[in-house]
């Protein structure tokens, strides 16, 4: 039989409670909760038990009280343990073997999950509406939520699968991920990278989502798991090579998610890179990928130089804190006369056209149009007119001839060019066995890809001698170490006129009498670990503890959420990299070593209350879309009938009727200009401005915007909400703001955003306006109106449409998130003040909730 007591006190010790509950036949915090008018010291409720409450039909412990309550809660628990020991006791009918189950369970990390498949936080975190509730967890999972089939650790862990090699405490132990399991490029990498590892290394192998490669990751690893909640999951599986993890590798920008475990961990990490920032979407991808990473290693220059403006975004030390590292040495290899004969007779069996004596042309990867698969067809058209017999294959799955986006049109396209008939000189084949005769048969590769960072279908077409060409800006391989090589043949981008004059234009493959042994694999893993830990010995500077503004970025603004939100920005800072503010004393020292013309005349200043005599005579534009929230705010905020006219655009005479009425209710009487839709809020307050628009000469202006509930997250809300705090104060008085802005210098009041926020996409129409602008831009705005409500000056709007003019050609509705002339102008109004000679004001007040 089990000691039931031995394994009792074994955990409670562990969870300090064995000295003042010695039998987990006996709580004393749960009976005296029952008993409060006894002493509430352990052995007087003890005592108080066994002369009384054991008689008065008192539950001594929450087991009991439940027990009695509902008696198949001990089929539950038996579901639940996953202790040996503890589990042979339950199915053996061993008395009190449920007793000790519920009460181990009971006390919670570590032990609750360490015994079960329970865990007391895990299941409040997984179910947030218990946690609203209050409800102690164990006892809804026990009375209601099994019967519900509400989620537990048995669930996450048929998420983790165990590898094939063991754990050894003497090795350190390293995690890779990957955002994927399939046979893809990144996770192809990411194996090759388990494999070395797994010589030197115990390994843990991370991804977000299974697929196809997941057996060949466990025969490298001690432990695979798949999650995309890493944070939340990741304490909860077995194993104590979890608790033991020395550093970590991601593999592709996609795995930004396990930032947010890593840095809790304060695990040490590179970051391994192979995707263009053209493509990464959205931007906070690589805004977490760089802004955290220990080290940012890239495949190729060519990618890391699409990165320049996000690593500039945040201020990422490019020289410092990046290194270049290709997945694969190149390598000139060969196929001998019989390799090369025998796959080609292949290959024509497969096609039905004899390949033996034709030119042939390979193309591989999945079938889309970032891959460039309908410039690999016009081009085998163009050289068909020249050369019938130069023969194009590609190798690869993708094609979905229900996919309007491509898929439908590219099968169209290839049936009308007749692809895959014998006469053809086009053919596409699965991606599979025959892959080895397509590279050992053919004798160039082109690589229509639009964008690629280092397709690894390259490096093997290197390895069986292929010539390769490709489009110029279009692949890592433009980067100088390929080009150096006569292997390699750029041509103008996306050019198939040009692509198939080069690939006529190339010598072809001779077999070789012999082909040399292939030189080992470069060391990748061993190399990023080498350059990863030459950084971190490096470093110089730390910072500890939390700073003055407390805003969150990968974790909450929850208060148990502090201590990982101080961590995070200790990351952050140790590299001088930045999407916080630190404290106001940065934001001013920023300010006063920029030499930029913009900064010199924007200035910090605290929130405070304006005295009446001072607010000056103002004017308000709402742009009202969405109408939902007025009523609310014109009840929440005096400045509203404090102002001498309120101007309202939207785009429906319906709204307008439901703004007067609104408004009217307030005693408030608005000028209504029905608009367009388009230019989100801003470019119909810039066209109150023109000539003979409903501004007129009104000097002081605040420009707010409506946003709809149902729309936003409770984030977001709470940020309009800190906005127009700032702006306009309460119900009760009024933001000095509106004093401030009567001040004849200033041109611009606006609040201080405790973000940091560059220029983002707009960084990429910054050259399209130089010479509209009055100075250059700086490398980073610093301060700007975040969220596009403020106060201001007419001369200062003037100075807007001036830079634009009258009829610019605005982008229509819907517009991107990022990246347009109205996120750029909302970047610019600082700009526009110091033009005219006037101050930009950002008004602080960092205990207004901001997330």
């Amino acid at each position: 039989m089990t000691d039931l007591d031995l394994l009792w006190q074994k955990y409670a010790t562990e969870a300090n409670v064995f000295r003042d509950r010695p039998d987990f036949r006996f709580d004393p915090v749960h009976y005296g909760a029952g008993q409060p008018d006894l002493p509430q010291d352990p052995e007087t409720l003890a005592a108080h038990y066994r002369s009384a409450g054991r008689a008065e039909g008192r539950s001594p412990t929450f087991y009991a009280l439940h027990k009695a309550q509902k008696p198949a809660i001990d089929a539950v628990l038996a579901d639940l343990v996953l202790l040996p020991e503890l589990a042979e006791a339950i199915a053996a009918g061993q008395p009190d073997a449920c007793h000790l189950a519920c009460e181990l369970i009971r006390l919670g990390d570590p032990v609750d999950a360490a015994i079960s498949d329970f865990s007391l936080r895990g299941y409040l975190i997984t179910h947030p509406d218990i946690a609203r509730a209050g409800m102690d967890p164990l006892m809804h999972y026990l009375l209601y939520g099994a019967t519900e089939g509400r989620r537990t650790l048995a669930d996450l862990r048929k998420t983790q699968y165990r590898g094939h090699l063991a754990y050894s405490p003497a090795r350190p132990t390293c995690m890779i991920m990957v955002h994927e399991f399939s046979r893809t490029g990144a996770p192809i990498v990411g194996l090759d990278l388990v494999r070395e590892a797994a010589l030197t290394h115990n390994v843990i192998v991370a991804a977000l989502k299974g697929g196809d490669l997941l057996e060949d990751f466990r025969d490298h690893a001690c432990e695979v798991i798949v999650t995309n909640r890493p944070l939340i999951d990741i304490p909860f599986y077995f194993g104590e090579i979890f608790s033991k993890i020395d550093l970590a590798i991601t593999n592709s920008v996609e795995c930004y998610a396990f930032a947010p475990f890593l840095v809790a961990r304060e695990i040490p990490f590179a970051a391994y890179v192979h995707e263009y920032a053209d493509y990464t979407f959205p931007h906070y991808k690589s805004t977490f990928t760089a802004l955290f990473t220990d080290l940012l290693v890239f495949s190729t220059e060519h990618v890391r130089d699409s990165w320049a403006g996000r690593l500039r975004d945040i201020e990422f030390d490019v020289a410092r804190d990046t290194h270049i590292l290709p997945q694969r040495d190149f390598i000139i290899g060969g196929v001998d006369a019989e390799t090369h004969a025998a796959a080609r007779a292949r290959l024509s069996a497969l096609v039905g056209r004899d390949l033996s004596q034709v030119r042939l042309v390979c193309g591989a990867g999945h079938l889309q149009w970032r891959k460039g698969t309908d410039i690999f067809a016009m081009t085998a058209s163009i050289c068909r007119r020249r050369d019938p017999e130069t023969v194009f294959l590609w190798i690869g799955d993708g094609l979905n001839a229900e996919d309007t986006h491509f898929g439908a049109w590219m099968g169209y396209h290839l049936r009308q060019i007749g692809a895959d008939l014998p006469d053809s000189n086009l053919f596409l084949l699965p991606a599979g066995p025959a892959y080895p005769d397509v590279m050992a048969a053919s004798d160039a590769m082109f690589v229509s890809s639009r964008l690629d960072p280092l397709p690894n279908v390259v490096f093997d077409a290197l390895d069986r001698g292929c010539r390769i060409v490709q489009f110029e800006g279009a692949t890592g391989f433009n980067d100088p170490l390929y080009r150096a090589s006569d292997h390699f043949t750029a041509v103008g981008y996306a050019d198939p006129e040009a692509a198939a004059t080069a690939l006529l234009a190339l010598p072809r493959k001779q077999p070789a009498a012999e082909i040399p042994e292939a030189p080992p694999r470069p060391q990748l893993f061993a190399a990023i670990c080498d350059a990863l830990r030459t950084r971190l010995k490096a470093q110089r500077y730390f910072l500890r503890g939390a700073s003055e503004i407390d805003v969150p970025m990968l974790f909450t603004s929850a208060p148990e959420d502090r201590p990982l939100r101080i961590r995070e920005r200790e990351k952050m800072l140790r590299y001088g990299r930045r999407l916080v503010w630190r404290d106001l004393a940065e934001v001013q020292h920023s300010l006063d070593r920029s030499d930029n013309w913009i900064h010199r005349q924007c200035r910090l200043a605290p929130y405070g209350v304006a005295e009446a005599a001072e607010v000056p005579d103002f004017s308000m534009h709402i742009h009202a879309f969405y109408t939902d929230e007025l009523g609310e705010d014109l009840a929440r905020y005096r400045a509203y009938h404090a102002a001498r006219r309120i101007v309202v655009t939207t785009d429906t005479e319906k709204k307008a009727d439901e703004i007067r009425t609104t408004m009217r209710a307030e005693g408030l009487e608005p000028e209504i200009v029905l608009v367009k839709n388009r230019g989100r809020d801003i470019l119909p307050f810039m066209e109150l401005f023109h000539e003979g628009g409903a501004a007129g000469e009104d000097e002081i202006w605040c420009h707010l915007h409506q946003k709809k509930s149902l729309n936003t997250t409770s984030t977001g809300d709470i940020w309009r909400s800190f906005l127009m705090r700032i702006l306009l104060g309460d119900e009760t008085g009024l933001s000095d703001a509106l004093t401030r802005i009567g001040d004849p210098g200033t041109g611009l009041v606006s609040p201080f955003d405790p973000y940091y926020i560059p220029w983002n996409a707009a960084r990429g129409l910054l050259p399209k306006f130089a010479s509209r602008l009055p100075g250059p831009m700086p490398e980073n705005p610093l301060l700007f109106p975040v969220g596009n409500m403020f106060w201001v000056r007419r001369p200062v709007v003037l100075a807007m449409n001036a830079v634009f003019g009258p009829e610019y050609p605005w982008p229509n509705e819907p517009i991107a998130n990022d990246g347009t002339e109205f996120h750029l102008i909302e970047r610019l109004w600082p700009a526009m003040a110091t033009h005219l000679g006037l101050d930009s004001v950002f008004v602080h007040k960092l205990d207004q909730k901001r997330t």
